[in-house]
Parts: structure tokens; C-alpha cells; sequence
């Protein structure tokens, strides 16, 4: 009798129990959904934030790209400027002096060496000093070909550039780091040498190759426009 007087309180236990089960059961499906949107939201979030993080990026690296452009612009104009006036310099007098002067101007102010020697040269085989600065002119004065690199330069009328050439000057020549002939079509009218550059100058830079472009033509025909002026002793310091 005892036992069937349980029954309904165990049955009912037994029903609380399944029900208890099933609504934790219900929970837990509804948190793996929870979880799961989620961890989708989680996701999308991280993806939209890599895709900003690199649209930033993006963006930083065309403006370090718009910046160099116009470094490299600026660079070039002032490239361009210092040509122009150097070629203004070249050809603005016919007076010896001031040819001479305006070569060692572009030398010092814009290839940057304060050791330099012009020459003219004198027939085929010889230059002639015309003007110098922060060398001796004496040890200068005149070129002939047996006169080491320059001297090779005279005979071949080829350009030297220490960077360039597999041959390392020496004695006199040590500190050469250009030397250009001055030409006029085939003609040579003269030669220049660049000794050291400045100290701040770490090198050679490309607007300095065209400046030697420049003097080998715009400088020859400049010193060639002068020849029948009286010739002076040159610019010497």
C-alpha cells in the first residue's frame, strides 16, 4: 500500500527531473547559439577591423609615396635650376676671366669640390693652365699625355670618373675624382679636373653627371668663344 501511495510523488519527481533536464537542456542550446552568433560577430568584427587596419595601411604607405614623389620633384626642379643657371653663367660674357670663374663657380657651388683645375689646350698634345682653385697652380700648369690620368684623358679625350674606372689614380693624381674634356664636336678645347669633393658631400650624385654633361659641351664652346681675347695669367687661389 505504502509503495502505491509513492507512486504519484515519485512519478511526479521523476517528470520535475525530465523537465528540469530538458529546460537545461533548451538553455544550453540557446547559449551554443548565443555563442555562436557570437563568435560569427567576433569574427566579422576582427575581419572589418583587418580590413581597416589595412586600408590604414594602405593609405599611409601612398602618403609616404605622394611625399617621396614630391621630394623627388622638388629635387628635380632644383636640378633643373641649377642647370639653367649654370648654362646662363657659361654663356652670359665672352671675357676670359668670367668664363673661367663662372666654370669654377658651378664646380664649387653646385658639384661641391673646392679643388680644381681648368686647362685650354694648347694644338693637339698640351694643355695650358687657365684657372685653378685650392690647388697649386704651378704643379698645373701645363698637361702633356705622358701626365698620368690626365694626360691618358688628353690623348684618348675620353671623361674619367674615379667611380666609374678600374684605374685608381695616384701620385698628384691621388684625389682625382673627375676629369673632363672639353669638347666641340671633335675638337678639344680644354680639360678640367676635380680633385676632393667637400666633406659633406658623400659622393657623386646623378644631377652631378649632367652638370659634367653641361661643362664638357656648354664649357667648351664658352672658352672657344674667347680665344681671340686676350689670353690672362686665369683665376688662381
Amino acid at each position: 500500500m505504502k509503495s502505491e501511495t509513492q507512486r504519484p510523488f515519485i512519478e511526479k519527481v521523476a517528470q520535475d527531473t525530465r523537465d528540469y533536464v530538458q529546460s537545461l537542456f533548451d538553455e544550453m542550446q540557446r547559449l551554443s547559439r548565443v555563442v555562436a552568433e557570437l563568435e560569427v560577430e567576433i569574427q566579422t568584427r576582427d575581419e572589418r577591423e583587418l580590413r581597416l587596419s589595412q586600408r590604414v595601411e594602405a593609405i599611409e604607405a601612398e602618403g609616404r609615396s605622394f611625399a617621396t614623389r614630391y621630394a623627388e620633384v622638388e629635387e628635380q626642379n632644383s636640378n633643373l635650376a641649377n642647370l639653367y643657371v649654370a648654362s646662363y653663367q657659361l654663356h652670359g660674357t665672352r671675357d676670359r676671366d668670367r668664363v673661367v670663374a663662372a666654370i669654377q663657380e658651378i664646380i664649387i657651388n653646385l658639384i661641391g669640390s673646392e679643388q680644381l683645375v681648368i686647362w685650354e689646350a694648347d694644338g693637339e698634345t698640351e694643355l695650358r693652365h687657365v684657372g685653378s682653385f685650392g690647388v697649386d697652380a704651378e704643379e698645373w700648369n701645363t698637361i702633356t699625355a705622358d701626365d698620368g690620368l690626365i694626360g691618358l684623358c688628353l690623348t684618348t679625350r675620353t671623361r674619367f670618373i674615379v667611380n666609374q674606372s678600374p684605374i685608381l689614380p695616384a701620385g698628384r693624381e691621388k684625389s682625382l675624382t673627375a676629369c673632363i674634356p672639353l669638347l666641340l664636336d671633335d675638337h678639344l678645347a680644354g680639360m678640367i679636373a676635380i680633385f676632393e669633393l667637400l666633406p659633406q658631400k658623400d659622393g657623386l650624385a646623378p644631377v652631378d653627371y649632367e652638370l659634367f654633361d653641361l661643362l664638357a659641351s656648354h664649357a667648351a664652346s664658352a672658352l672657344y668663344c674667347t680665344r681671340r681675347a686676350p689670353v690672362s695669367a686665369g683665376v688662381a687661389q
